[in-house]
Parts: structure tokens; C-alpha cells; sequence
């Protein structure tokens, strides 16, 4: 179904995914149907196609997952704690803001006559690796509902993924981090 679509659908539809979205709350479980991701690969332009490395996996997952993740992120987001510092995977805090704010901060420290060092770190596939289980710990140490925190560890335990690529699909393995 196109996300668009989604407004266009009837009242009683709505209450449905109301139902069904409170369900998945109250029990903590994400649905295991949700969890298989459909991995299509898009060529980098100008890279050798021969190369594994020349292309961008993107993960497509179903409509109803993205748009209850895009609930429950609304709902969490209040207990996050993320320093300012942090500029990967937050809206409104892209890499040319945090060059900018580097930039800013340099000019300052030479123009007041002050060595200034920096430490850049870029951890590759981060997102992709994170211990599952040390997260379910820090999940525990917040003050996150534990409704909340028992549907986060759901929603990262037991997610699979298949390749298709040029109408050939892949056996979904596990993922595990």
C-alpha cells in the first residue's frame, strides 16, 4: 500500500490500525511478519558495477511497520537524552551543521590566540552493530516505560532480511548484532 494512501482509507480502517497499533503496545511484541526486510541494491553512480562495494543496499519494510515505528518514536523521544554534540541519525542536526559548529568553534579558539585539537570519530555500520544486548541493559536504565522498553527489545529480536535483486530473491538469514 502507498503511504499515501493510508489518508484516503475509510474511518473504520483507521480504528482497525488504532486497535492493532494499542494491541502490539499492551502485549510489547512487534509483529515477526514486520521484521522481514526486502534489501534492493541501487548502483553508486560512476562506481564499477562489478564490485559488490558499487552499490547502496536499501531495506524496504512494510507501510504499517514504518508507520507504528514513526508512532513509537513520537512517543520515546521525550526520554531521549542525546547530547548536542550528536549529529548522526537526528533530524535537523545534518553533518554540514556539525561542520559548520566545528568551523564556528576553530575560528574562535585561533582568533583568542588557543591551540585547539580534535578527535573525529566515524564508526562504520554503527547503526548496523549494535549489541543487542548491551542496549536491552541501557533500555533498562531509563526512564522508559517497561511496556516501551519490552517492545524496543521485540522490535530488534528476531529480524530477517532477503535480497532481491533483478527478480531473484535471497533465503532471509537472521540478523544478529
Amino acid at each position: 500500500i502507498p503511504n499515501g494512501a493510508w489518508a484516503m482509507l475509510p474511518r473504520r480502517a483507521h480504528v482497525f490500525m488504532t486497535r492493532l497499533f494499542n494491541g502490539i503496545l499492551r502485549t510489547g511484541h512487534f509483529p515477526t511478519i514486520w521484521k522481514l526486510g526486502k534489501v534492493i541494491v541501487i548502483p553508486k553512480p560512476g562506481k564499477d558495477r562489478r564490485y559488490p562495494a558499487s552499490y547502496r543496499p536499501i531495506t524496504l519494510q512494510p507501510t504499517l511497520a514504518k508507520l507504528f515505528e514513526r508512532l513509537v518514536l513520537k512517543r520515546i523521544q521525550p526520554s531521549l537524552v542525546l547530547r548536542d554534540e550528536q549529529y548522526g541519525f537526528r533530524a535537523g542536526h545534518s553533518t554540514t551543521l556539525q561542520l559548520t559548529r566545528v568551523i564556528h568553534h576553530l575560528t574562535g579558539e585561533l582568533n583568542s590566540g588557543r591551540h585547539t585539537v580534535g578527535v573525529f570519530l566515524d564508526v562504520e555500520k554503527a547503526f548496523d552493530r549494535v549489541w543487542h544486548a548491551g542496549l536491552a541493559y541501557k533500555l533498562l536504565d531509563t526512564p522508559l516505560p517497561a511496556m516501551l522498553a519490552r517492545l524496543l527489545m521485540s522490535f530488534l529480536s528476531g529480524r530477517r532480511f532477503f535480497v532481491s535483486v533483478e527478480g531473484y530473491a535471497s533465503d532471509p538469514p537472521s540478523i544478529c548484532a
